[in-house]
């Protein structure tokens, strides 16, 4: 025993061990929460309507799509006490997911991805900003249109926002957009906490 101790370093094994379990564990619990989290993306066309904290749909949706934004961006989280809203959950994670992967798409390297969320009383909101390559005013007045997109050639369908613009109209929603080029863009979708679907469209204005 003594002879196959010395040269596998069990002491260092065994006081390595303890770190290796605990990473191992942190991993699998990671794992876990990107697999419930995908769970939230199911369904996206279900027609089921429920009050929901907007908070947590942006923190899962946010861990799924880490990987587009990790390498490229930090991310402040600054998100404020919010009453649930009544919407389609799965359809506003779309939305958020297309916003935060736009964010990083615009991003070249060390940039910052702002998140915010807040309410009035009436509307929940919240927006993302990116410090980004940002875009013309030509190009904003279009973001929304289908296929459009600045995007290289096989690299965009020119759709997410377009899809996004949809669902937040079908929620009775505002989505605004300001962006200045070269130093980034901001969106902020509102919407109301009653949840009246249909009502009004949303807005770039």
């Amino acid at each position: 025993l003594e002879a196959v101790r010395k040269p596998i370093d069990l002491d260092y094994l065994r006081e390595d061990l303890k770190d290796l379990l605990h990473e191992s564990d942190d991993g699998l619990q990671r794992v876990r929460q990107i697999v419930q989290d995908l769970k939230d993306f199911s369904h996206v066309d279900s027609g089921e309507w429920k009050a929901v904290d907007l908070n947590t749909c942006i923190k899962s949706t946010l861990n799924v799509v880490w990987n587009e934004i990790k390498f490229k961006a930090k991310v402040d989280l600054e998100l404020g006490e919010l009453p649930e809203v009544l919407c389609n959950a799965p359809q506003i994670n779309q939305v958020i997911m297309n916003l935060l992967v736009n964010a990083a798409h615009a991003i070249e390297s060390n940039g910052t991805i702002s998140i915010r969320s807040g309410h009035d009383g009436t509307m929940v909101w919240f927006e993302i900003e990116d410090t980004g390559s940002g875009m013309s005013e030509q190009v904003r007045k279009r973001i929304f249109e289908p296929f459009f997109t600045t995007k290289p050639i096989g690299t965009g369908t020119g759709l997410g926002l377009s899809v996004s613009y949809g669902i937040v109209s079908k929620h009775a929603g505002q989505m605004d957009v300001s962006s200045t080029p070269g130093v980034g863009t901001r969106f902020r979708v509102s919407l109301p906490i009653t949840g009246i679907p249909g009502e009004a469209p949303a807005t770039i204005d």
